[in-house]
């Protein structure tokens, strides 16, 4: 009888190391997504297949029965398969191609979206750039403007200087001539003042 349960267990491991594989480096162990299933003409698994269907294949639903799809592949393959082998989601390999699709769009927009980026901070440092060169120009401007200002008033002032000394050179013009007028009239006239 240990005999037999022997002969059991070792069947049992024989069974259970066959559909594990082998275990990598760092202690994990995968199971393949990929599975490959038989199209039978009739829904029997005694049934030789005429054709296998494999992951990730789209197949349109003909007709259901104790268990059994009968199909239709795109290549028109129809036949029977077990339904617990489908599903209606897409399995994970499709999943994982439209993920990596999807990445990939992603990775393309982000890469448009950093040279747009690029694009806008070249041109802000360009706009900051002129904006610079129009202060510096613009404080340039307001010197010479105080400075002609300055001097405006500087030259208003010996303007209003030159007149006002003019106008008392006139003045003091008239009044000798005046009193060298008087003079002259005196001496004529001997003296005499009128």
């Amino acid at each position: 009888m240990t005999y037999r349960v022997l002969i059991l267990l070792f069947a049992l491991s024989g069974l259970l190391g066959g559909s594990v594989h082998a275990q990598d480096d760092d202690g994990k162990v995968y199971i393949s997504d990929m599975l490959r299933v038989g199209v039978r003409p009739e829904p029997d698994s005694r049934v030789t297949p005429v054709g296998v269907v494999t992951t990730g294949m789209h197949l349109e639903v003909l007709a259901r029965r104790d268990g059994y799809i009968r199909i239709r592949t795109d290549k028109g393959l129809t036949g029977w398969i077990r339904d617990i082998y489908t599903t209606e989601e897409p399995p994970a390999m499709i999943r994982l191609e439209q993920v990596r699709e999807q990445r990939a769009a992603m990775e393309k927009e982000l890469t448009e979206l950093r040279q747009a980026v690029n694009a806008l901070e070249e041109a802000n440092q360009t706009l900051n750039s002129q904006l610079d060169e129009l202060k510096a120009e613009r404080s340039k401007l307001q010197l010479r403007v105080a400075r002609s200002a300055a001097q405006t008033k500087k030259s208003g002032s010996t303007v209003i200087f030159w007149v006002i000394g003019l106008v008392l050179i006139g003045i003091a013009a008239f009044a000798g001539g005046v009193v060298w007028q008087r003079y002259q009239t005196s001496r004529r006239l001997g003296g005499l003042r009128f």
